[in-house]
């Protein structure tokens, strides 16, 4: 009883921050808060310190990537297509995207250095796991909505 609780205590207090944070499908985020936090285990303690630092990891990877997506994409769809830039603008877009591909790995090793703070590195791992098993099973989700959709 008192793991739902601080369950749903945890899903509404991270649904109010990301409804203020932006654009997202809350129904996915509060999914995720909910997988993540099972699967870790997260005491009251742990997830009052994990829950602020993720979020903070999540949204500094949107940004990073949604700054990939609009520069790169942006200025190879005005040039007219990837057919059309020359080889120096390839060159150009490529470094971007590969200092934005470093940002994100020195993010993850960032976040990673503030959980090693107060969560052992097993639960890291885990979390690795967690990730990768929760996008796995949207995945899943989505696909299977959409044979139904086609049926």
């Amino acid at each position: 009883m008192k793991r739902i609780v601080l369950l749903t205590t945890l899903c509404l207090l991270t649904f109010k921050v990301n409804a203020q944070r932006g654009p997202g499908n809350p129904k996915i985020k509060a999914f995720k808060i909910a997988f993540i936090t099972e699967k870790l285990n997260l005491n009251e303690t742990e997830a009052a310190k994990f829950w602020p630092i993720y979020n903070k990891f999540e949204d500094t990877n949107l940004s990073l990537i949604q700054k990939e997506k609009k520069e790169i994409r942006k200025k190879v769809k005005e040039a007219g297509g990837i057919e059309k830039i020359s080889d120096k603008e390839a060159e150009t877009y490529l470094s971007k995207l590969q200092e934005v591909r470093k940002a994100l790995y020195d993010n993850k090793i960032q976040f990673h250095n503030s959980l090693i703070e107060f969560l052992p590195a097993k639960k890291i791992l885990l979390l690795e796991i967690a990730e990768h098993e929760f996008n796995r099973r949207l995945m899943e989700r989505l696909k299977n909505r959409r044979m139904e959709r086609r049926r």
